[in-house]
């Protein structure tokens, strides 16, 4: 397995080569300046890394979905939406909020806090409903507008899994859903566009041509900002709109809130006017349900009035400064009173490889701990960890800033010598991404390593090297 110093090495250097063979100078002295420069150590800074903060929870999914539907929802439903799990606080306000009253929101929490499943159940209880009552058919219920196609591409695995699931779950419950953006082939001749591989590739519930995304419309469609713009302007793809069609558009959803400010958030604004319009014209009578997600938007509780003005702008609906969703956190627990050694976060590892819990009863025994009954391995310890004092500092300073690795390591790992803690820490990360919290299954730690390179025109002016500067302008001046 490759380590973590190991990795940033590799990048680091692949970066160096690049540079080193891309920008290639004639001049003898100018090259071997720039070399020394970029050997200098100064190109990368980190890894630095973050933790996720532990979000308050709510209900069970299953249990609000119950509450919300006027009619016992399917066994096979429930399941293939996670119903077992635990919600966070701030994605049970935003169902409750969008399927149960109606109304406008926007989720403005941190990364990796779920904001993808607070706009997205309640679209998919508004499916289930309509099928419930035989109004499900072809038609555009959601639309989901993403500022990059990769985070467009990332949702469509999702939809995928959670129809693959529904049929695994036995339940009599379909919905589709299409991508269409500029890749997205007209039909299955469309070579230019790889239509074989689109079709070979083809998800559960998913339409991967234009032509039947136009013949039979999705009932959630993901696209892009330039692509909506054609869609309203082309006659081919009106039947979205036509045919009694634009009744059944409901719900607007814009990703990434946080990036439409200045032009172009007017840009976007009057862009979803027009939807807006060309919709009502083409018979859509009841309100629409608007959802903006960011996780940048807002600092604080101080934020809401602002947040609540800027949606309104760019959806021309009327938001609430209540109808801003905000992440509560939890604070770590601090009940760790032992200290691991590298030794038993090895057991540790192995016991969840290895699935047998022998290891970690021995381990408990020998620190007095009285381990719980009926837990799984990932649960055991995920338990012991809780009772790790590295882990539990571990834990509160990287939830609280992103920190330097190498200095994270020796703040944790004083103890042992320095070519060990950044491989120690690495690996008690990797433990922590594995445990789990034993009150409510989710993983102990959830964190992400930034690693950052400088560009070019950064690290040149970033050295103050005269003679690079000189001789580099000189150059571009012939």
């Amino acid at each position: 397995m490759v380590m973590l110093e190991e990795l940033a090495e590799q990048v680091e250097e692949r970066y160096r080569r690049y540079l080193g063979t891309t920008f290639y100078f004639k001049d003898p002295d100018l090259r071997k300046l720039f070399q020394e420069a970029l050997n200098s150590g100064h190109l990368s800074k980190g890894p630095y890394l973050e933790g996720t903060p532990v979000f308050k929870r709510g209900k069970k999914a299953s249990e609000l979905f119950q509450e919300l539907l006027p009619d016992k929802a399917d066994e096979g439903f429930l399941k293939a939406l996670w119903g077992d799990r635990l919600l966070y606080l701030h994605q049970e306000r935003s169902i409750q909020k969008v399927f149960g009253e109606s109304r406008n929101v926007v989720v403005a929490t941190g990364t990796a806090s779920g904001k993808t499943e607070a706009f997205l159940y309640p679209i998919l209880l508004h499916l289930y409903q309509e099928f419930r009552t035989g109004q499900l058919g072809p038609g555009v219920r959601a639309l989901i507008l993403y500022p990059m196609n990769a985070l467009a591409n990332d949702q469509r695995e999702r939809l995928g899994a959670v129809c693959k699931r529904l049929q695994e779950a036995g339940s009599s419950f379909r919905f589709t859903f299409g991508q269409y953006i500029g890749e997205t082939p007209e039909d299955e001749n469309d070579s230019e566009r790889h239509a074989r591989d689109h079709i070979a590739n083809r998800l559960h519930g998913e339409l991967v041509l234009r032509k039947e995304i136009r013949e039979n419309p999705p009932h959630i469609l993901l696209t892009n900002y330039s692509m909506l713009e054609y869609l309203l302007i082309r006659p081919h793809d009106s039947p979205l709109f036509d045919n009694e069609r634009a009744q059944w558009w409901t719900f607007l959803v814009i990703d990434e809130a946080h990036q439409y400010r200045g032009t172009k958030g007017i840009e976007m604004g009057m862009l979803i006017r027009r939807l807006k319009r060309r919709l009502i014209e083409g018979g859509r009578t009841g309100p629409f349900r608007c959802i903006a997600t960011s996780a940048t938007i807002a600092g604080g509780e101080s934020d809401r009035s602002l947040v609540a003005k800027f949606a309104t702008d760019l959806f021309g609906e009327n938001f609430l400064k209540e109808d801003m969703i905000l992440g509560e956190t939890e604070p770590i627990p601090d009940l760790g009173r032992i200290d691991f050694s590298p030794v038993e976060y090895q057991s540790l590892q192995q016991a969840l490889a290895s699935g047998s819990d022998q290891e970690l009863s021995e381990i408990a025994c020998h620190f007095e701990l009285t381990m719980p009954e009926g837990f799984g391995v990932s649960m055991a310890v995920g338990f012991l960890l809780q009772h790790d004092r590295r882990s539990t500092k571990l834990c509160q300073i990287i939830t609280r800033e992103p920190k330097e690795v190498a200095v994270l390591a020796n703040e944790i790992f004083p103890d042992l010598s320095e070519e060990k803690r950044v491989k120690t820490l690495s690996e008690l990360v990797g433990l922590l991404t594995k445990a789990k919290e034993p009150s409510s299954d989710a993983p102990l730690l959830s964190a992400r390593y930034h690693f950052f390179l400088r560009s070019l025109r950064a690290r040149i002016t970033g050295f103050h090297h005269p003679a690079i500067l000189y001789k580099f302008n000189w150059a571009k001046s012939w």
